[in-house]
């Protein structure tokens, strides 16, 4: 029964504005002025939201109401303990799919009339838990991506928005946020004119650059006056830097793309509707993130895509498909992967895989027993101490995660690892599964083991994980670099060109300092590059460095060692 109000960095309270009420024809008019008499080349839109720093909750004004009782012949929900389920889920599809996605698509409409510019938003809610913007994607052109804590999320991230089809772009900059420890109003903390004194902007621009997106540089000193030219600063050096690299080679960086062998299915159904007991939304990232570490630092690049936009033509291209805990699919979703897999494909699932639907509903078994040759014991696992995953064959023992699910093997199914509980010397039942169905292959996990390499990093889970990726991704390969803490490959290529990205996320950031990161070198990185067939090497050199570079072929791999990587080094073989 209150307005909703937003901080606006700390400088004042501001209304909220419903768009269900006649303030949206005051939005349409600042838009229209807008485009109309200033040369903009981009109309972007930080959200869109319905309420800010009260996104989350149900708008209760007149016009919400008048529009929900027509629409739907109730009031909006309360949200409290009398709303159900089921009355959430219609609230929020008919907030989005019959108020959000219409407005935005007549403000894109308006804005073409004018100015034929792209419009587009920020990406950085696509896997925030039930934000209203993240299904408006397909109205509008493309993406900003905003900031992420680690390099690796931003490139995830980024890698995510581009699985959509749309054109990304990301900022390289900064919040100049620090921990805050002793101050209470998050609005009240950071120096908004103060530039960033480390290398940290290098890292943030490289990512993008990795990533193959476009770049702006953006930093809340825009908001003050700074009394020196940014070369005068660290930070505006560092940018210079980035910028004057993508210029250097916009032709051929312009020219590359990504192949992916693998593709990773993150579940933004997941984060929103799922509600088990043990199941907690704000480390669910590690599940997906852990997926894409993995492969990485086992030199298999992977393409990150959302669940609600897969289909079995867009399941095709991938040679294996990773679903890290993707609880909630619908019935739809479980069809597109079986017939992936009876297509051929190769499918690695893990944990709560398809125990819900799209809304978190619980079945009684998971969506996809037939095709894990699996049963559920119970629809909640159960954490325990001392846990350890014991390979059938070897006997070895490997760090097992210490939440598990409880299942049974169907008949058909080959038993590859079980768990065993250590602290008690038992068994309490199947670990991983291999089944065949159709022309491919399935491998199914009862633990969120992914979770645990995002967490840990331990050594054996990645040389574990490298067996099962092996055999089945060892054909497709196409570079192969070794593995050093921090390091993250990424191949791109085009018709002529190869380009072996490394990156070298080795800073010093500690827990107690969010900011001041400098980096350290990684020398000498053995790595390979697998040559098309009937092609020749042209020429080889290092983009970043300027250096040449000695390298041997042998059977269509490219040899060599790089000898420095301090942040970034590109490795770019010509072909004739």
């Amino acid at each position: 029964g209150t307005p909703m109000t937003t901080a606006h960095y700390g400088f004042g309270q501001y209304y909220e504005g419903c768009i269900n009420s006649p303030i949206s024809q005051e939005y349409l008019n600042l838009y229209r002025e807008v485009i109309t008499n200033y040369p903009v080349d981009v109309m972007y839109f930080d959200g869109p939201h319905q309420g800010m720093a009260y996104r989350h909750r149900f708008c209760h004004c007149r016009y919400c109401q008048e529009k929900y009782v027509k629409a739907r012949g109730k009031k909006v929900p309360l949200q409290d303990r009398t709303t159900t389920l089921e009355d959430e889920i219609e609230y929020r599809n008919w907030m989005v799919d019959d108020v959000l996605i219409p407005f935005m698509r007549s403000v894109k409409e308006m804005i073409r009339q004018v100015r034929d510019v792209p419009t587009i938003f920020n990406d950085n809610e696509l896997l925030e838990w039930r934000m209203w913007a993240k299904r408006v994607f397909p109205v509008l052109d493309g993406f900003m991506f905003e900031a992420a804590e680690t390099p690796e999320e931003k490139l995830f991230n980024l890698k995510l928005g581009q699985s959509t089809g749309k054109v990304v772009w990301t900022y390289v900059g900064n919040h100049t946020l620090y921990n805050m420890e002793h101050v209470k109003s998050l609005g009240t903390g950071p120096w908004y004119s103060y530039p960033l004194e480390s290398q940290e902007l290098l890292m943030d621009g490289v990512t993008a650059i990795v990533a193959g997106t476009g770049m702006v540089y953006w930093g809340l000193s825009r908001f003050f006056y700074q009394p020196n030219a940014p070369d005068a600063y660290e930070s505006g050096r560092h940018v210079r830097e980035i910028f004057t690299f993508v210029r250097k080679y916009r032709p051929l960086l312009a020219s590359v793309k990504t192949i992916p062998p693998v593709g990773i299915l993150v579940g933004s159904q997941t984060i929103d509707w799922y509600q088990g007991k043990e199941f907690d939304r704000n480390t669910y990232s590690n599940c997906y993130l852990g997926a894409f570490q993995l492969l990485k630092e086992n030199s298999y690049d992977a393409e990150p895509f959302l669940d609600h936009q897969m289909t079995a033509e867009s399941l095709a291209p991938y040679k294996l498909v990773y679903v890290p805990n993707a609880v909630c699919l619908s019935r739809l979703q479980c069809a597109a992967l079986t017939k992936y897999v009876e297509d051929g494909g190769t499918l690695i699932a893990t944990h709560l895989t398809s125990v819900a639907d799209e809304y978190g509903r619980p079945r009684q078994d998971f969506g996809l027993a037939q095709l894990f040759g699996a049963r559920l014991k119970s629809l909640e696992p159960v954490e325990l101490p001392e846990l350890y995953l014991r390979d059938v064959s070897s006997g070895e023992l490997i760090p097992q995660d210490p939440q598990v699910v409880l299942l049974e093997a169907e008949e058909g199914t080959t038993l590859l690892a079980e768990t065993y509980d250590r602290g008690r010397n038992r068994v309490l039942g199947p670990a991983l599964l291999a089944r065949r169905q159709g022309k491919g292959q399935v491998f199914y996990m009862g633990s969120n083991l992914e979770a645990i390499y995002e967490e840990t990093r331990i050594a054996s889970l990645r040389a574990f994980f490298s067996t099962l990726f092996k055999p089945i991704l060892d054909k497709w390969r196409t570079y192969e670099v070794d593995f050093h803490p921090g390091l993250m490959p990424q191949l791109m290529v085009s018709a002529n060109s190869l380009l072996l990205h490394l990156l070298a996320n080795t800073g010093n950031k500690r827990k107690k300092l969010r900011l001041r990161e400098q980096y350290l070198p990684i020398h000498d990185i053995k790595a390979r590059i697998r040559i098309p067939q009937g092609r020749l090497v042209k020429s080889v050199s290092l983009l970043r460095s300027g250096n040449s570079i000695n390298w041997a072929l042998r059977d269509n791999w490219m040899e060599m060692v790089v000898p420095r990587v301090l942040i970034h080094e590109v490795v770019s073989v010509e072909l004739n």
